[in-house]
């Protein structure tokens, strides 16, 4: 069964980790109003190889994974949403490399997740673009993160 289709019995595990790990549960997120983005970026090798399998992610201290969940306002309070969610990173030399996300769901969860090539030392800045139905003009989310190495 592909990992997007299955029903798990634990809560969502990767937002869970993704957002523990780095300690920023609050500070990496952007709100447009009616819907909150959140945005985290780690090192594949943080996820256990058990998360790693479930989420078809590869393990590697040269694979970083950018997880990105669209939460919308609505009379019942914020819900996970789906959306289309593209972007790129982009190093201090202006070489880019261009981000295929593809989304994830986990119970109630929604993910769209994206793993890119890092080196150690290396900074890149993130270039988020996220296309929610109904909403005129996507969300843009720019960060800048620094790898470090093992």
């Amino acid at each position: 069964m592909h990992p997007s289709r299955r029903s798990f019995t634990f809560p969502p595990m990767l937002f869970v980790l993704l957002w523990l790990v780095t300690g920023a549960a609050l500070a990496n997120e952007v709100d447009f109003d009616s819907h909150v983005v959140h945005y985290n970026v780690i090192n594949t090798t943080f996820l256990s190889p058990e998360v790693a399998r479930a989420y078809d992610v590869r393990r590697s201290s040269t694979r970083a994974l950018a997880n990105v969940a669209i939460m919308e306002r609505g009379d019942s309070g914020m819900q996970p949403t789906s959306a289309t969610v593209t972007g790129q990173a982009v190093n201090l030399n202006q070489q880019a490399r261009q981000l295929q996300f593809r989304e994830v769901r986990d119970g109630d969860a929604i993910y769209h997740l994206a793993e890119v090539p890092v080196r150690g030392g290396e900074v890149l800045d993130f270039r988020i673009r996220v296309a929610v139905e109904g909403r005129p003009e996507p969300m843009e989310v720019n960060f800048r993160q620094a790898f470090f190495a093992d």
